[in-house]
């Protein structure tokens, strides 16, 4: 008769740190593709550079929790693995159309979920906020661009006007007696609003143990980074206005910009610290540690090895179509008036690109691309259909439903010139000005295996005309050059 020697405390925690050492390298090897592609947003964009310092801030404020971790069980938990389910199946979707912000997310919940279930609900309940925090390794928050761009000019007229200032104001243009001042994407203040929220959430876990101080310190936080943006714009107008632009718009313009900042988000933690509770969560407890318990749950490692192998496997059978070194032309014009016009529409690395000038003067523009491609992609942050340094949206006019429609834009620039587009997206026989709906067409062909390409087509006027005159010259264009190219 045979007795079950029961495995020592030792080998667990052995096996266990095994098992969470072969899972975060299986999780990297399966979302690799999504984490390398934040890295990158990160390392190209200003406003995103604070995410190199979200890991080792995480890692810190665990590090500072050693000693309430010390006695604390460490118990996998099978829940939260089931849980990462439905995110592991959205980053593949999301990851099959390169659809990047969603597949990211995806990958950072799936992350979270993974560390809950192999530590447990007693450990995660110490760590919940490191945890919570790796969220900010996700590039969001360019959707508001448009949305703080109008907050930041409708704040800077106020200020002026206040002052007395002469101005006037078209869109997102602020003419002075001696200058024109665009609130350009970089001026929305989205870097400074996106930090803000950044410190003001690890502040808030540091000080305060009542939530209700929490959340109103944060929303004073971000109340606080709108405005000073406002006023930043503000007195960049101001200075150059004053210096005849000697001064507000060279490598200063950031120095000033950083310097107000500072100085509100000083201001913020000033006010927090007076309302700081005594017993923060954050405060690590002194206390002789425990023997640890460990115990896996081979159910939840067993569910977690089994979507990391299905995730990995299936991604690594999509198949990307390749991408031309050059698109090729759907019409053989004799040449492309790109380099002629000042219109600024571009979508690179297509399977297909035409741009072309009618013989009433209107400008089209066709351009054709796969579901999935080795290269680039229809609907992503460089391909627009404007150039937006140059032009600024001063009307829109959608028309017809969600997937039976277009939409036309007006446009002006510095020298008061005004252009107007009309365009669409299309996919077999659905139109769309909706970029989501695009996105979602192209899911559903993938999924059922359709792999017709999707476009894009443009026409564009440069005329003061009335908008309905434009749209009808429009419309003629598109119905006699643009209508009948996509198969």
């Amino acid at each position: 008769m045979y007795q079950k020697v029961p495995a020592t405390a030792s080998s667990t925690r052995s096996h266990l740190i095994i098992s969470l050492t072969v899972f975060f390298i299986g999780y990297l090897l399966v979302f690799w593709p999504s984490l390398a592609r934040m890295e990158g947003i990160w390392r190209h964009s200003e406003t995103y550079m604070h995410a190199y310092l979200i890991l080792p801030i995480s890692l810190w404020l665990i590090w500072r929790q050693r000693e309430r971790l010390a006695g604390l069980p460490m118990q996998s938990t099978v829940w939260p693995a089931l849980f990462a389910t439905p995110f592991a199946m959205v980053w593949l979707l999301a990851y099959a159309v390169d659809v990047n912000f969603v597949s990211q997310f995806a990958a950072i919940f799936f992350l979270q979920l993974m560390i809950w279930s192999l530590l447990g609900h007693q450990i995660l309940r110490i760590i919940w906020f490191p945890v919570a925090f790796l969220i900010f390794l996700v590039p969001f928050g360019e959707a508001a661009n448009p949305i703080l761009q109008q907050v930041t000019a409708d704040m800077v007229v106020y200020f002026l006007r206040m002052v007395d200032f002469p101005i006037y104001r078209e869109g997102l243009y602020i003419y002075t007696p001696s200058a024109v001042f665009e609130v350009a994407v970089a001026c929305s203040g989205l870097n400074f609003l996106l930090t803000s929220l950044v410190l003001s959430c690890l502040y808030s876990y540091l000080h305060y143990s009542r939530w209700y101080k929490a959340i109103a310190f944060i929303a004073l936080t971000l109340v606080l980074s709108i405005i000073a943006n406002g006023i930043r714009a503000f007195l960049l107008v101001v200075i150059g206005e004053k210096s005849n632009m000697a001064y507000g718009f060279g490598a200063d313009h950031y120095y000033y910009g950083w310097l107000v900042f500072f100085l509100v988000i000083m201001l913020a933690f000033w006010l927090g610290a007076k309302f700081a509770d005594d017993d923060a969560p954050a405060a690590t407890e002194n206390k002789v540690a425990g023997k640890r318990t460990v115990t896996i749950s081979k159910t939840a490692l067993a569910c977690l090895a089994l979507i990391l192998l299905l995730a990995g496997g299936i991604s690594r059978n999509i198949t990307d179509t390749p991408t031309p070194e050059q698109p090729a032309q759907l019409i053989h014009l004799e040449q492309d008036i790109a380099g002629q016009s000042n219109w600024g529409i571009q979508f690179y690395d297509g399977l297909s690109r035409d741009h072309w000038l009618s013989e009433h003067g209107v400008e089209l523009f066709v351009a054709s691309y796969a579901h999935r491609q080795e290269r680039g992609d229809m609907i992503t942050w460089h391909n627009t259909l404007y150039q937006p340094e140059q032009w600024s949206i001063t009307a829109q006019h959608p028309t017809g439903s969600l997937l039976d429609g277009y939409r036309i834009l007006q446009l002006v620039n510095t020298r008061g010139q005004q252009r107007a587009v009309l365009y669409w997206y299309q996919l077999g026989e659905r139109k769309t000005s909706n970029r989501v709906a695009m996105k979602l067409l192209q899911l559903a062909a993938l999924l059922r295996g359709d792999a017709t390409p999707g476009f894009v087509f443009a026409a564009s006027v440069s005329s003061d005309q009335p908008i309905e005159d434009i749209r009808q010259q429009l419309l003629a264009a598109k119905q006699q050059h643009l209508v009948d190219l996509a198969p």
